[in-house]
This record gives structure tokens, C-alpha cells and sequence, in this order.
């Protein structure tokens, strides 16, 4: 049984009541009328007790009553945390889910994420939740567009939009289970984009080997699936004349395919070795 002191149920429930999943010791002070340094030792000794789970300095999460009294096996879900977490951490609060982790929530990953993949724009150290992970992935704040706040049970947080998720994960493949599993991601966000969103989101982000690698992942999806054929044709007009790998971590070699200056080193197609929607 849990023992916890009145003035410790008292924030438990005060917490419950008010859909706060993260405590330290500034949120404990506008619960209860205590003092900074009462609630830092009150925090320890509900965490000691099994109220609470420490996942760092001063931060812990709330153990839902079913778990805390009907002694259900708990895992953190990273999801209901985030957007507190970050804005606990006193400095700027600007973020959003982000890569394999965004694609999953728009339902178009085909593999789990190992971590909650969140972009933000300073360096931050993972942090651990148990069998959970959170990982920050540090991006330029010209990059900083394309998401909006999304109801995720009773906690909201910032993701990025299906055209912003595609670009991402296309960007930073190696986060996101390699080229042939985001093209497929790609494949499933497709039918939910808005063309001219993705060109203009495509300009901004100025990558041009992520240009020229989207035209020719667009261009051999199209085999499979309906893909807006202006959008292809407004790629193509935005390709350079430096050629780039389609895989710059595989095999060296493959044809170069010459609308789109990429050199073909794998089939994204074959090497997904999935039923393709057609």
C-alpha cells in the first residue's frame, strides 16, 4: 500500500485534478502552499514511495491511480510528457515531434520509432524513461516551420504536418530507418498532402540533394500510385546540375538517372520488399 502524507496526497490529487503529468518543485509550489525547498523534499519522498518516477533533476512524472493502486505494470509514454517537459525547462519552449516519431502519429510509419524523435533547436542530452527514450535532434531555426499542436489522449503536442514529416524523414533518412523505409512512409503521406505545401516547404528548406532525391522517389512511386504529375514537373524544374547518391551510406555505382541527377545505388521499390499500394 501506498503511504503517502496528507500534504503529499494533496499534490497528488491536486496534480490529477488539473492534468499535470510533470512535477518539480515550482509546479509543487503553486499546488500547495509550501516552500520551494519543502517541495523539493516532498517530491523525493513520493518518488521513494512510488508515486512518482524521477526522470532527471527535479523532474518527475506522475504514476496514474490505476497503476498506483491496482499495481499495473507502467510504462512512461514519452507522448504525454513532452510539451510539459520542455516548457519546465524554463528556456525556449519551441519544438515538435519530429522524423519517424511524427510519421507514426500521422499513422504512415511501417517501422516503430526506438525514441520520440523531437526536433528542437538547441542541444539537448536524450533523457530516459524506463523502456521509454525521448531524443532531441537539434535543427536550424530556418527549418522551424510546418507543424501545429495535435490532441494526443489528454496531452497536447507539437508535430509536424504530413509535407513538413515527408521532408524531415527524407532529410535525415539515417533517423528514420533508411531510404527505402521512408519512401515508404513517403508512399502512405502521399494521399493526404497538399502539393503546393510541400513545393513551397521544399523551397524553404534548401537541400538540394533532398530536392532531386524526392523527384525521383515521386517519379517511381507514380508507377504505383496516383502522384500529382504537376508536382513531379515542379520538382524537376528546381534540379542542379551536381549529381548526388541516391543512398549516400550504400553501395557505390548505379545508373545516374539524368532528370533528376541522382545516381540510382539502390531500388527503393525492390530493397522496401513490401506489397506496394497500387
Amino acid at each position: 500500500m501506498i503511504q503517502l502524507s496528507h500534504l503529499e496526497q494533496t499534490i497528488y490529487f491536486a496534480s490529477q485534478r488539473r492534468g499535470v503529468n510533470l512535477l518539480n518543485a515550482d509546479v509543487v509550489t503553486r499546488l500547495v502552499d509550501v516552500s520551494r525547498k519543502h517541495a523539493v523534499n516532498l517530491l523525493s519522498s513520493m518518488a521513494r514511495k512510488g508515486a512518482l518516477y524521477r526522470i532527471g533533476r527535479g523532474r518527475y512524472v506522475v504514476i496514474p491511480p490505476d497503476v498506483l493502486y491496482e499495481r499495473k505494470s507502467y510504462v512512461i509514454d514519452p507522448h504525454l510528457i513532452i510539451d510539459e517537459l520542455i516548457k519546465a525547462n524554463g528556456a525556449e519552449d519551441l519544438y515538435y515531434v519530429a522524423y519517424q516519431s511524427a510519421a507514426a502519429l500521422h499513422g504512415a510509419a511501417h517501422q516503430l520509432p526506438f525514441a520520440l524523435m523531437v526536433a528542437t533547436p538547441h542541444q539537448r542530452r536524450p533523457i530516459e524513461l524506463g523502456q521509454a527514450r525521448i531524443q532531441f535532434v537539434q535543427l536550424k531555426r530556418l527549418k522551424f516551420f510546418g507543424f501545429w499542436e495535435m490532441s494526443y489522449h489528454e496531452a497536447h503536442l507539437n508535430v509536424s504536418d504530413r509535407e513538413k514529416t515527408i521532408l524531415d524523414c527524407l532529410e535525415r533518412f539515417d533517423l528514420c530507418g533508411g531510404v527505402d523505409e521512408v519512401a515508404r512512409t513517403i508512399s502512405v503521406l502521399l494521399e493526404e498532402i497538399a502539393s503546393d505545401r510541400l513545393l513551397d516547404y521544399l523551397n524553404r528548406m534548401g537541400n538540394q540533394a533532398m530536392t532531386q532525391r524526392l523527384g525521383l522517389i515521386l517519379e517511381r512511386l507514380s508507377t504505383l500510385q496516383a502522384v500529382d504529375e504537376s508536382l513531379i514537373a515542379d520538382i524537376a524544374r528546381l534540379v542542379g546540375e551536381h549529381v548526388y547518391p541516391l543512398d549516400p551510406h550504400g553501395p557505390a555505382g548505379g545508373g545516374l538517372e539524368t532528370r533528376w541527377r541522382i545516381r540510382e545505388n539502390v531500388d527503393v521499390l525492390r530493397a522496401s520488399n513490401v506489397h506496394w499500394p497500387g
